[in-house]
């Protein structure tokens, strides 16, 4: 996977985070409706097109000489229920995976999704690192649409440098000398 140089763009402003994860998801072939903000909304809308996925950033921490911004990423499906063919004299039914309707599938699809996001961040750019471990939680049935699918959380390092003085925020008269 080639690295992409995108260091002139400052990944520590919030617009340029969230663009860039909803870029990302815009790109990726599986995905086929891209959605930002608080996942307790997430389950308001019905969606054109499925699957979908969703980008929040839920807090940040400015550090030094970098801003660590706390991300979850949603990607999710509409559940639908398996045709029940049987077959043989027993009128036996075979279901791979158990249940009568996809969301095994949906499950494994959508991990496999929030990998490449999240491989791709963490090795395909050179503005970001992922700090620890990206834990990632399976739902079904969490919101009231029939969705199914995995929350990835995980803690992204952002590197730019947080100037001392951007702007002198004292009256003229007690100007900072370090300014």
């Amino acid at each position: 996977m080639a690295i992409v140089n995108n260091l002139d763009i400052n990944y520590t402003l919030y617009y340029n985070v969230l663009d860039y994860f909803k870029l990302i998801m815009k790109n990726h072939p599986s995905i086929a409706t891209v959605s930002q903000g608080d996942a307790s909304d997430f389950d308001q809308t019905e969606f054109p097109a499925y699957p979908v996925a969703n980008v929040m950033v839920s807090q940040s921490e400015l550090r030094e000489k970098t801003i660590v911004h706390t991300i979850d990423l949603i990607v999710a499906d509409k559940v639908k229920e398996k045709n029940n063919e049987s077959t043989g004299a027993n009128n036996e039914q075979t279901v791979p995976y158990y249940g009568t309707d996809d969301s095994v599938d949906i499950l494994a699809n959508t991990m496999a999704i929030i990998n490449d996001l999240t491989t791709f961040t963490q090795f395909g750019t050179e503005a970001f690192d992922i700090e620890g471990n990206i834990i990632v939680t399976p739902f079904v049935d969490r919101f009231n649409n029939k969705l199914a699918g995995h929350v990835a959380s995980f803690r992204l390092l952002s590197f730019a440098p947080r100037n001392r003085c951007t702007f002198n925020l004292l009256e003229e008269s007690e100007l900072d000398p370090s300014c």
